[in-house]
Order: structure tokens, then C-alpha cells, then sequence
């Protein structure tokens, strides 16, 4: 048999060893649906993983389908191979993020496909290690020859000089540990969904749950079926605006059919209802939140300082998919204020269903606010005052002050050296948050010396055309100890300071009258003072 007897004859819980989920990986045995997220693991996460094998920590009961795959190319992260048909395949519906680790970290047979799977064992300090510039400890062994004896003995007999005595009793150690741990495995064979919804939430009723794009992908995708987070996902990348959230998009989903977008999506739909179509009604509902995002100067996710308004802005454009200019405007104010002050409360989750209840809250479209009704509700939720002061310091890409930051300095209109607009979307789907470039070395985590020119530090910029350099928020005077990190930033910092300032108070518009749009007052008769 391919398998552990007794692990797979049925619907039962087992465990598998690590050289058998490896093994099994390798003959395109063990696969991850197409509709599963990818890899996302960073290398930190894989030390950990190996690390709590190595210390006999729990790494959580890993969950399988079996039922037939066909013959053809499957992947496991970055890594592609191809694999024959069988009909006793194992779909993975929770543990990609880890059998992907340890069958890229240790398969023989994809070695430096990725960097996150070149993992060491440092002796002297018995930590797991990624390689820093392609350089390892000298007495540091490389993870991937643990799994079998016969590697690992070749390994220690090669750098048996460099090793003490205490070190080759670590590396048996480190072997015997990858050849004797055991993953807890459930195993569901047969087509029963309700079985597999069962045994998944009890799989992940502990520890930390798989979220809720995922459910929906288990539980409602096929491999190759449209209308699943993921496929809205890949769908709505191709308008340039980046990756979104698969999680926002499930809300976006529960968002436009009304009511709490944390409630339980099993039953979700109907006998008589296509879950495909509200898939497609929640990408174009996305895909108008977008539009709507871009006009407000956001030209990419990765500068969306929050991604809370996603699933309101779906739920909005879905039931007012051309909503009048002025409704626009104060739906925008809701959206920079929430951004600027935030949406009370420092969960997400509450913020979001929050929302989403004053846009709509029930699935009966008479009981729906009208587009003002709901504009106006969204603002009487956040504050009105003047935007606080963004410090420039602490700047990290990911953070919500540090995107506003950057919001502000993209409505420059940041030019090339030809003096052309930089595609600022094209620049960070590209390269990502790279994008975000140095003028000067040495202060990164200070908003001073960042920003989008495209030619990277040291470049001489003296000759540049001023307006070019304006589009930067960078003047002749500034560029003149542009090899002087602290004078640079002395510079620059009050230009930006007052930029940032008066961007985000034009957006939040303090005071900003409240009213219908004119054809509503109109139409009442009450447009006396307009």
C-alpha cells in the first residue's frame, strides 16, 4: 500500500510519520486544491515549524480528503511536479501551510527552488537557520539530508572534521527526530460534505482557526469551479489594484446579502440559490469599490491604509451601483475619516459588521437605506475633527499612518526623470512594497527619506528638472546634502509634515455640511438655500 495501514482504510484519525508525508508529496499522492490559498509561509514560519518538531511541541492535526486526481501538474507552493492519476489521492483541506514546509524543505529533489526552504541546523546554538547573503555557520547542517539515514550519515562522514563530538550527538538527534515524529492526521473519504464541515470545525475548534475564506473554499469550491474567493481573488488582480484579502472578500459576499458578515456560512445558500452568481455579484460589486478607491487617490491595496471599508464599499456599490456625485463625496469623507481617526475599537471584526449594518442590515430589500440614508448613517459613525499629527518616525510600510503618509505624497503626482507620471499601481504590483524607494541610506524607518523615485539612493538629482523633484517633495535645496542622511531629513520633514496635514484635512473635511444630494431637495421642494 501507498499509506500507513490502518490510517486510511476509512474515515478515522491517524498520524503519519514525516518521511511518509514527504514520500507521499513526491508521488503526487498528498495534493492541495487549486482553490486552497497559496503558500504565503515566510522563512521564520518554517524555522518555527522545524523547531517545534524538534522540541516535541504539538504542530496541530493536519486534515485530508481522499477521492480521485487526475493525472498533471500539481503544485506545493513554488514547487511544481507532475504526478500520475489515482484514485485514493489526499486533498489537503487544513495543513498546506505545513506539508508545503516540510516537503519543500525536505524532498531531495528540489533543492534552492526557494529560499524559505533552505533551512539549517546551527549546532553550537541548536536554532534552525536560513542562509544570510548564501553563507551558513560551518557547523550548521542542512535540514534537507536529516530525513534519511543514509544522507545524513554521508553528510557527518564529509564534515566529520569540522564537527565535535557533542555535535554529532545533536545531528542523530536532529535525524531521529525527523524520522520518529508523528502529525496527526484525520482522514474523510467519500463525497459526505456535511461529514467534512463537521470534522473541520472540530479540527479547528483549538489553537489558532483557518479563517473564514478558507472555510468557504473547502467547503463550497471545486478544483477548478468558478466563484470562490480565490477566483474573485485572481479576477479582480487583473485591474492592477493588487492582491485582496481572501477574507474581505468572503465578507465582501455576506456584506451584499445583507446582515452580519461574521455569521456562520455553512447554509449559507439555498437549494434554490447559485453561488456562483453571488461570486460574480460580489466582484462587481469589488470591482466598483475600486474604482471608487482609485478616484480617491488609492491607487493599490498596498497603500490601503485599512482594508475594513472593503466589504462596506462591496455592500454600498452593490445596492447603489451609481450613486450620485454628491453621495459619492460624503461616502469618501466616511472612508478618510475612518482612516485618519479609525472606526472604534481595535477589532476589525465589530468595526466591519458594524458598518456593513448601516448600509445594510437585513436581506429584505424594502427594509434597505436609501443611498443617502446610508452615507449619512456612515458618517454620524466616526469622528469629525481635524486629522492628528502623523508622526514621520517608526515609518514601516505596512502601517496604517505610514500608508497615509504615502497617499499623500502619490497626490503629487509623482513624475519619472522625463517628467512623465509614474504608474504608481504598475510600480507596486511589480515590485511590491519595494516601490516605496530611499532618497538618502541610513534612516529607512523615518517617512523623511522615503517616497517613489524610481532610481533608487545616491542618484545625483541636481540636474533634474525642479518639477520632476517638486512631484517628489524634494527642492534644490534639499538635494544639495542629499549624502547627508540628518540634514536631508531636517529639510524634507517640515515640507512633509504640512503635506501630509493638509492632504488629509482636505479629505476629512471638518465640518463639512451634511445634507441630500440637490436632486433629492429638489424634488421635496427644500432647496431654498442651495
Amino acid at each position: 500500500m501507498d499509506v500507513p495501514a490502518g490510517v486510511l482504510n476509512e474515515t478515522s484519525s491517524g498520524s503519519f510519520g514525516i518521511p511518509e508525508l514527504v514520500a507521499l508529496a513526491r508521488r503526487g499522492k498528498i495534493r492541495v486544491p487549486t482553490f486552497q490559498r497559496s503558500f504565503v509561509w515566510d522563512a521564520a514560519d518554517v524555522r518555527e515549524l522545524f523547531d517545534s518538531l524538534y522540541r516535541g511541541f504539538p504542530v496541530g492535526t493536519i486534515l485530508l480528503w481522499r477521492r480521485p486526481g487526475e493525472a498533471g501538474p500539481i503544485s506545493f507552493g513554488p514547487i511544481e511536479i507532475e504526478a500520475a492519476e489515482a484514485a485514493d489521492a489526499l486533498w489537503v483541506v487544513d495543513g498546506q501551510q505545513r506539508i508545503t514546509s516540510l516537503f519543500g524543505t525536505l524532498s531531495p529533489d528540489h533543492k534552492r527552488v526557494d529560499d524559505r526552504f533552505e533551512v539549517y541546523f546551527d549546532l553550537e546554538t541548536q536554532k534552525f537557520i536560513n542562509p544570510r547573503r548564501g553563507v551558513v555557520p560551518s557547523r550548521s547542517v542542512p535540514v534537507r539530508e536529516a530525513l534519511e539515514t543514509r544522507s545524513l550519515l554521508n553528510w557527518s562522514r564529509q564534515h566529520e572534521a569540522d564537527l565535535e563530538i557533542e555535535d554529532l550527538d545533536l545531528v542523530d538527534r536532529l535525524g531521529g527526530v525527523l524520522r520518529e515524529y508523528k502529525v496527526p492526521a484525520y482522514i474523510v473519504t467519500g463525497d459526505d460534505q456535511n461529514l467534512l464541515r463537521e470534522i473541520f470545525d472540530r479540527v479547528n475548534s483549538a489553537g489558532k482557526p483557518i479563517r473564514r475564506a478558507q472555510v468557504f473554499h473547502a467547503l463550497f469550491a471545486g478544483d477548478e469551479e468558478p466563484g470562490s474567493p480565490a477566483s474573485v481573488r485572481e479576477e479582480l488582480r487583473r485591474t492592477g489594484f493588487g492582491a485582496l484579502d481572501e477574507n474581505r472578500i468572503v465578507q465582501s459576499l455576506l456584506a451584499i446579502r445583507g446582515g452580519d458578515v461574521t455569521r456562520d456560512i455553512r447554509g449559507e445558500f439555498g437549494s434554490d440559490e447559485d453561488p456562483v452568481d453571488w461570486f460574480d455579484r460580489t466582484e462587481s460589486a469589488l470591482v466598483r469599490a475600486i474604482d471608487f478607491l482609485r478616484s480617491e487617490g488609492v491607487p493599490h491595496t498596498l497603500l490601503m491604509p485599512r482594508t475594513i471599508p472593503l466589504p462596506v464599499l462591496a455592500a454600498f456599490f452593490h445596492l447603489h451601483p451609481e450613486p450620485s456625485p454628491w453621495n459619492r463625496r460624503l461616502l469618501a469623507r466616511w472612508l478618510w475619516r475612518g482612516w485618519v481617526h479609525g472606526w472604534g475599537g481595535s477589532e476589525a471584526g465589530p468595526a466591519v459588521r458594524k458598518a456593513v449594518n448601516l448600509v445594510n442590515p437585513v436581506r429584505r430589500p424594502d427594509d434597505t437605506p436609501s443611498e443617502y440614508d446610508a452615507v449619512s448613517s456612515l458618517l454620524d459613525s466616526v469622528p469629525d475633527r481635524e486629522p492628528p499629527r502623523i508622526p514621520l518616525t517608526g515609518f514601516r510600510t505596512n502601517k496604517a499612518t505610514s500608508r497615509l503618509i504615502l497617499l499623500a505624497l502619490a497626490s503629487l503626482a509623482p513624475a519619472d526623470i522625463d517628467g512623465e507620471p509614474i504608474d504608481l499601481a504598475g510600480a507596486l504590483e511589480k515590485q511590491g512594497v519595494k516601490a516605496v524607494t530611499e532618497f538618502v541610506p541610513g534612516r529607512p524607518a523615518h517617512a523623511a527619506t522615503r517616497g517613489f523615485w524610481p532610481y533608487g539612493q545616491y542618484t545625483a538629482i541636481r540636474g533634474v528638472d525642479p518639477a520632476v523633484l517638486g512631484s517628489h517633495l524634494v527642492s534644490a535645496e534639499m538635494a544639495e546634502p542629499l549624502i547627508d542622511t540628518d540634514e536631508f531629513v531636517e529639510r524634507r520633514s517640515p515640507a512633509l509634515e504640512r503635506l501630509v496635514h493638509e492632504f488629509l484635512s482636505s479629505k476629512v473635511e471638518v465640518g463639512g455640511i451634511v445634507r441630500p444630494p440637490l436632486r433629492d431637495l429638489i424634488a421635496t421642494g427644500n432647496a431654498e438655500d442651495d
